[in-house]
Formats: structure tokens, sequence, C-alpha cells
């Protein structure tokens, strides 16, 4: 390949690794990313102590199976056979702003978010995609 031909194939590879990455949903975007579709941060940094972790996607995989006793699916967390006390939309948006397990005790998993009601809304409903 020549120089031309070796800049052209270069800068396309920069041009398409740059590109952004655009999920179907809100709900998506959000665990994937830990953004919402307007490009808001969602993490509280002042508030975690992990900080590595940008998104849900992070530590709970693609599926929300990764991490081995927090399985998130929506079936999962909805499950009275592995919760005695089973999410709710509601206890699902307290965990996510208080960091407090279905139950009342707390979760401590170290992270904390800032999410409006409609991200909220929107992850839950996409927790209930999960497979």
């Amino acid at each position: 390949m020549n120089r031309i031909g070796t800049v052209l194939a270069f800068s396309l590879l920069i041009a398409t690794a740059c590109k952004p990455v655009i999920y179907s949903t809100n709900g998506e975007t959000i665990y994937k990313s830990g953004k919402n579709t307007s490009g808001q941060e969602l993490l509280d940094k002042n508030r975690s102590q992990i900080r590595f972790v940008k998104s849900c996607m992070g530590c709970h995989g693609e599926n929300g199976t990764n991490v081995r006793k927090c399985d998130i699916r929506w079936s999962s967390l909805t499950n009275p056979k592995k919760l005695a006390v089973p999410y709710t939309d509601s206890l699902l948006y307290r965990f996510l702003d208080e960091d407090i397990k279905s139950d009342g005790s707390p979760a401590r998993t170290g992270v904390h978010w800032n999410m409006g009601l409609q991200d909220k809304k929107d992850l839950v409903t996409f927790l209930k995609t999960l497979k």
C-alpha cells in the first residue's frame, strides 16, 4: 500500500473508532454508557467510592448477570424465591437514589447515581428486557 493509501486507511480507522455508539433507548444508553441520551453523566462521583465504573454494564455485564450474587435482570430482582422482598419499580428507584436494598438494608455498592425520575423509569424498562 502506498503512503496515500496508508493515510486514508488510518483516517478511516480513526473516524470509525471515534464514532459515538447510539443505543435504541435511553434506558439502554444509561445501562451501557452511564449517560442518558442528553449526554449527562449519571455517576455521582462525589458520593461514589468506586469511580472507575462508568455504567451498570461495567460491573453487571451485557445481560445483567456478571456479578454472581447480584443478577439484575428484572426476572431475578422481582422473584420472591430469590429475594425476601422483591424489587418493585419504586424500590429500585430508592436503590439508585440511596444505595438501599429492597429489604431496607444498606446495599453498600460504593456506587451512587444522579438520575431524574424519567431516567430511572427508562432504566427499569430496559432491565425488564434483559434475558
